[in-house]
């Protein structure tokens, strides 16, 4: 009885401690912001869009990206077909301060065939625009900030034999064209395996999976990340190669609307 009522209580403790030890989804969401990146970044991309019709775009492009520590900056630049050669993308993402409090991020679009750039706003209706054509809006293609989100940990489930926290993101704005999202974070390393985002009527709208996963430097990537539209029946497909990280330095003028002006990424 006495060894009975033993077994009883260290099982009881056991149960209290994974519990103690058990992560909010605030907690595991802040932990794959936090998951470390190289410090300069450059590969290039096959971008394919698939439309409702069933015809497929192809699109090369070439990425490059630099952390400053305060600011991190990234550049797409589309290199094929003609018609979009030269268009490029140029964001700069802030880090939070001691407050938690982060700026918005600034982002530049240029169109060569216009000779112009324009800002993109970092929130609003115009950053749930689709990015050049693709089910991908200006929204994801920067990161957002953990503070404009409401976290609850739904669970765990397997994205493709991988274990994986299941968190539930719900916007503070709910003007956003997907206010809600569902994110499955792996439970082995933090880094996004899946994400389901819906629309304002609470309806699944857009399905991310991240898929290829290779590790460069230390540093886990995936190397497919597509982004399905279930309303529509279309999807966009970045299939990423050539990937350098921390390999020499990136000329920190590449990194400005000017160097996109004039044609000098490469």
């Amino acid at each position: 009885m006495k060894k009975s009522i033993a077994l009883a209580f260290i099982f009881q403790f056991s149960v209290f401690s994974f519990f103690a030890q058990s992560l909010t989804g605030y907690e595991i969401m802040k932990k794959a912001d936090e998951v470390p990146e190289p410090v300069t970044s450059s590969s290039t991309a096959t971008l394919t869009i698939h439309t409702k019709k069933g015809s497929d775009r192809k699109r090369e492009v070439i990425m490059k990206s630099k952390d400053y520590g305060d600011v991190k900056k990234e550049v797409i630049v589309f290199v094929t077909p003609k018609d979009v050669s030269g268009t490029g993308y140029l964001m700069f993402e802030y880090e939070e301060d001691s407050k938690g409090n982060k700026k918005d991020s600034d982002n530049w679009l240029y169109m060569p065939a216009m000779k112009k750039t324009r800002r993109i706003a970092s929130s609003g209706s115009e950053s749930d625009g689709s990015f050049m054509g693709t089910d991908f809006t200006y929204r994801d293609m920067g990161d957002r900030n953990l503070n404009d989100y409401d976290y609850k940990l739904l669970g765990e489930e397997s994205v493709d034999g991988t274990e994986c926290y299941k968190v539930e993101c719900v916007a503070k704005d709910k003007t956003e064209k997907d206010p809600r999202y569902i994110s499955y974070i792996a439970k082995s390393d933090f880094i996004l395996r899946k994400c389901e985002l819906f629309d304002r009527q609470n309806q699944l709208h857009r399905v991310l999976t991240c898929t290829n996963f290779t590790t460069i430097k230390g540093f886990t990537t995936a190397q497919r990340m597509k982004m399905e539209n279930v309303q529509s029946d279309t999807w966009s497909l970045f299939e990423t190669a050539n990937i350098v990280y921390d390999g020499g330095d990136i000329d920190d003028s590449m990194l400005t609307v000017a160097a996109l002006e004039k044609g000098r990424i490469r």
